[in-house]
C-alpha cells in the first residue's frame, strides 16, 4: 500500500514536471522568436562591442531575468564567430547557417558538448548596408534543471491527501481484517496444544468451527442470490405493469368517443384527448380534481356527485342526456359505466365516463318524428278530400254536369298530391342508397324548361301567381339525365309557386356563363326567408317554424331531392333569399353541348 502511495505521488510530480516543461518552451519560444527579430532588425556595426561600449547583445542578455538562457552570438555567414555571451557553464556549439533566403529566420535544436543538455537556438539574419552579414544565434536551455518553489507546494498539497488516504485505508482494513486475524489465533492456540490429551477434541472445535463459517457464508450467498431474484422479478414485474399501461392509454386514446376514467371516488385518472372539447377544460385540469373544480354543467355534475355517493354501493350503469351551457343546441351523451375488479365481480374499483356528441342523431330524429307528423298530415287531408268527393259522386246521382266534373278535378288534384309525396319519398330512398342511376342523353333543355312550366302552370293560376320563362333562342341541347333533371325543376317551381302570394310571379330564367357553365334560376316575389333558414332549407325533412310556411302544406323534401340530384349532375344549387321579398333558386352545372358529348363517344 505505502509502494502504491509513493508511485501516485511520483505520477503527480510527473506530471507537474511535464507541465512545467511545456510552459518552459513556450516561454523561451517567444522570448527567442521576439529577440531574434528584434536584433535583426539591427545593423551590424551596432551589434559588435566598441571601444568602451558593450554590445547589444550583451545588454540584451544582461537584462534576461530567465535562467534558461545560454548564450547569444555574432556568427558570419558561413559560422565563424564574430561575437558570443555565454552563461556560466555553457559554450556556443557549432552550427551550419542556411544560405536560401527563406530559411533565414528559424529555430533549432542542438546539444551542448560537454553536458548533453539539449538547447533550443533560435536564429535570424543580420544585414550592412542592405546585404548578408551574418547572423544572430541565441540558444536557451530546452528543459528546466528543477522544479520551482511554486511547483513544489503544488505537488505538495497533492501529496497530503494521498498519505491521508492510504493512512485511512490502512487503518480501515486492519479493522476488517480484525474477525480472521482471531481466526488465525485460534487455530494457533488450537494447534500449540497438548497434541496428546487434546487432538482428537481440537480437531472436533476446529471442524464444527469451520462447517459453521462455511454455513455462513452459503446463508449469505444465498440471500444474494435471492435478492438478485426478487430485484429482476420487480424490474420485470414494473416493465410489465408499465407495457400495459402505454398499451390501454393507447387504446383509450385511439377510440372515438370521448373517455374519461374516475376512482371510486369520482377524481378523474385518465382521460383522453377527445374530452377536452367536451368539458372545455385541459387534461391537466381534470386529473387528480374533484368535479367541483372543473365542471361546468349542472347535469354533469349531479351526475359526478351521484358517482361519489354511490361509491362501492351501485354496480350498475347510468346515463344522462344534457346540453352544455355555452352551446345550448348541441346534445351530449354521458354514459357512466362501473368498472369491477376481474377476481371479485361485486368490488368496485373505479367508472368508465363516454361522452358522445349525439346532437346530429337528436336532431334527426326530432326531424323524423316531424316528418312522420307531416306526412300522416299531408296524406290524411288528400285522403279524407277523395273520400268526401268519392261519396259525393256515389250518393248524388242527380249532380249537374259542372258540379261532377268540379269534383272529378279535385279527386284529381288531391291524387296528383299523394302521388308527388309518394314520388318524392321512393327517390329519396334510391338516391340515399345509391339506386339511381344517372342515365345522361341528348336533351333540348328549353323544351324540358317549357314543359315542367307549363306543368305548374295549372297550379299558379289557381294561386293567382304569374309565371314567366326567359329562354333564350340560342339554348342548345345539352347531356343530362332528363326525368331526374325535370324531377329537380319541377320541385323548385313547386316551391316557389307555393310560397308565392296572389298577384305575385315567378321567373324561370336559362343563361350562359361561359362557354361550359349554365346558370338556371328560378326566383319568386314571396315570403322569403332568414339567413338562418337559408342555411338550413336544403336539410331533409327541414321546415321553418314561421306561421307563413306552416300555413302552407309541404314535407319538407323537395328541395332536398332537388340538391341531390344537381350534386349528382356535378352541379350546384345555392338560394339567396330576403323576407318579404322573395327567393331565388340558382342551378349551375356544366352544360357540354350534347353534340360534343356524342363525338367524344363516338
Amino acid at each position: 500500500m505505502i509502494g502504491a502511495s509513493f508511485a501516485a505521488i511520483a505520477l503527480i510530480i510527473g506530471l507537474v514536471y511535464a507541465q512545467q516543461v511545456r510552459k518552459h518552451r513556450e516561454s523561451i519560444r517567444a522570448d527567442g522568436v521576439a529577440l531574434t527579430r528584434v536584433i535583426s532588425g539591427v545593423d551590424m556595426s551596432q551589434l559588435l562591442p566598441k571601444s568602451g561600449k558593450p554590445s547589444l547583445i550583451a545588454t540584451f542578455a544582461s537584462i534576461q531575468k530567465s535562467n534558461a538562457f545560454a548564450y547569444g552570438a555574432v556568427v558570419t555567414p558561413t559560422g565563424g564567430k564574430l561575437f558570443e555571451v555565454v552563461a556560466p557553464g555553457s559554450t556556443v556549439p557549432p552550427a551550419t547557417m542556411p544560405t536560401d533566403p527563406p530559411s533565414w529566420f528559424g529555430e533549432h535544436s542542438l546539444v551542448l558538448p560537454g553536458n548533453g543538455r539539449n538547447i533550443r537556438e533560435f536564429f535570424g539574419p543580420v544585414l550592412k548596408n542592405g546585404e548578408l552579414a551574418g547572423f544572430i544565434r541565441e540558444g536557451y536551455y530546452e528543459n528546466p534543471q528543477n522544479l520551482r518553489a511554486t511547483e513544489f507546494s503544488y505537488v505538495a498539497l497533492l501529496a497530503l491527501p494521498v498519505f491521508l488516504l492510504t493512512a485511512m485505508s490502512y487503518f480501515l482494513i486492519r479493522r476488517e481484517i480484525q474477525p480472521f486475524a482471531a481466526i488465525g489465533a485460534k487455530i494457533e492456540e488450537l494447534g500449540v496444544a497438548d497434541n496428546h490429551a487434546m487432538k482428537a477434541g481440537t480437531q472436533l472445535e476446529l471442524r464444527h468451527y469451520v462447517q459453521r463459517f462455511e454455513h455462513h457464508v452459503e446463508t449469505v450467498e444465498s440471500r444474494i442470490s435471492d435478492l438478485k431474484t426478487q430485484y429482476l422479478e420487480v424490474q420485470t414485474s414494473n416493465r410489465l405493469l408499465s407495457y400495459k399501461q402505454e398499451k390501454t392509454q393507447a387504446v383509450l386514446n385511439a377510440i372515438p368517443e370521448a373517455v374519461l376514467v374516475l376512482d371510486d371516488t369520482a377524481v378523474p385518472i385518465f382521460a383522453n384527448p377527445k374530452v377536452e372539447p367536451f368539458l372545455g377544460v385541459s387534461r391537466k385540469e381534470l386529473i387528480g380534481k374533484t368535479p367541483e373544480n372543473w365542471c361546468k354543467d349542472k347535469p354533469l355534475l349531479e351526475l359526478l356527485m351521484h358517482l361519489r355517493q354511490q361509491a362501492g354501493l351501485s354496480l350498475h350503469a347510468s346515463s344522462i342526456i344534457f346540453s352544455p351551457e355555452d352551446n345550448p343546441q348541441r346534445k351530449v351523451s354521458v354514459a357512466a359505466i362501473p368498472l369491477l375488479t376481474p377476481r371479485d365481480p361485486t368490488t368496485l374499483f373505479g367508472t368508465l365516463v363516454i361522452f358522445r356528441d349525439i346532437s346530429r342523431e337528436h336532431f334527426a330524429k326530432e326531424a323524423a318524428t316531424d316528418f312522420v307528423a307531416q306526412v300522416s298530415h299531408e296524406l290524411k287531408t288528400p285522403l279524407q278530400t277523395l273520400m268526401t268527393y268519392s261519396e259525393l259522386l256515389l250518393d248524388y246521382g242527380e249532380l249537374s254536369e259542372g258540379e261532377r266534373v268540379d269534383a272529378v278535378n279535385v279527386i284529381h288534384d288531391e291524387v296528383e298530391r299523394v302521388a308527388a309525396l309518394i314520388n318524392n319519398l321512393l327517390n329519396i330512398s334510391k338516391l340515399e342508397t345509391g339506386t339511381m342511376p344517372v342515365a345522361r342523353k341528348r336533351v333540348k333543355l328549353a323544351d324540358l324548361l317549357r314543359d315542367s312550366a307549363e306543368k305548374m302552370l295549372k297550379n299558379a293560376v289557381s294561386k293567382g301567381v304569374k309565371l314567366e320563362l326567359k329562354i333564350p333562342p340560342d339554348i342548345e341541347s345539352v347531356a343530362l339525365d332528363k326525368e331526374l333533371f325535370r324531377i329537380a325543376i319541377d320541385n323548385l317551381l313547386s316551391n316557389a309557386i307555393k310560397y308565392s302570394d296572389s298577384g305575385g310571379k315567378v321567373t324561370l330564367t336559362v343563361k350562359h356563363l361561359d362557354d361550359q357553365e349554365m346558370k338556371i334560376s328560378v326566383r319568386d316575389e314571396g315570403i322569403g326567408m332568414s339567413p338562418e333558414e337559408c342555411k338550413q332549407v336544403f336539410d331533409k325533412y327541414y321546415r321553418s317554424s314561421s306561421h307563413l310556411v306552416a300555413s302552407r302544406s309541404g314535407h319538407g323534401l323537395g328541395l332536398y331531392v332537388a340538391r341531390k340530384i344537381i350534386d349528382l349532375h356535378h352541379g350546384k344549387l345555392s338560394v339567396s333569399s330576403e323576407l318579404g321579398k322573395g327567393t331565388e333558386f340558382a342551378i349551375q352545372f356544366s352544360a357540354q353541348p350534347a353534340r360534343l358529348q356524342e363525338a367524344v363517344t363516338v
